[in-house]
């Protein structure tokens, strides 16, 4: 019997794994938008702050919209999504995995010289699930989600 050969240190074949580790615990995260902390928001004044001041704290907006009144909305969104462990179970994370949503997003709503009349936020979380994990046939599932909307449907 020969003695397993290897060329690499120790410190190397650790310094791999740690790596395939961390490569895996990355492949279940994914984040899109600008995220705007109520500290930030809280920052602005309202009617002293411009949308100048805005962009210049926050960067561009994910939606800039103009309302028929002629003022102005600026809309930052954000969206985290994180899968859940049981997910990477070989052949058991197709039945108990799923994923975790958490969003949040900041309106400011300014007047037609730019300066900011309101501001809101909102967050909110949703947990998806597959196969088991998912509710189906549970009494707890709620009813009529997930839905498709039905805009697609004649109107009345």
């Amino acid at each position: 019997m020969t003695e397993l050969d290897t060329d690499q240190p120790e410190g190397e074949m650790q310094r791999g794994l740690l790596i395939g580790c961390a490569c895996v615990f990355l492949l279940g995260c994914a984040a899109s938008g600008v995220q705007v902390k109520e500290e930030q928001l809280n920052q602005f004044e309202v009617g002293k702050a411009t949308v100048a001041d805005v962009v210049r704290a926050l960067g561009q907006p994910n939606q800039n919209v103009l309302m028929s009144d002629g003022s102005r909305m600026l809309i930052y969104s954000y969206a985290e999504v994180q899968t859940r462990p049981e997910t990477f179970i070989p052949f058991a994370g197709a039945f108990v995995g799923g994923a975790d949503v958490r969003t949040n997003t900041a309106m400011l709503r300014f007047d037609q010289s730019g300066s900011l009349l309101s501001k809101s936020a909102s967050s909110g979380g949703t947990g998806t699930g597959m196969g088991m994990s998912s509710g189906t046939g549970m009494p707890t599932r709620i009813e009529n989600q997930p839905r498709q909307s039905t805009a697609d449907s004649p109107a009345n």
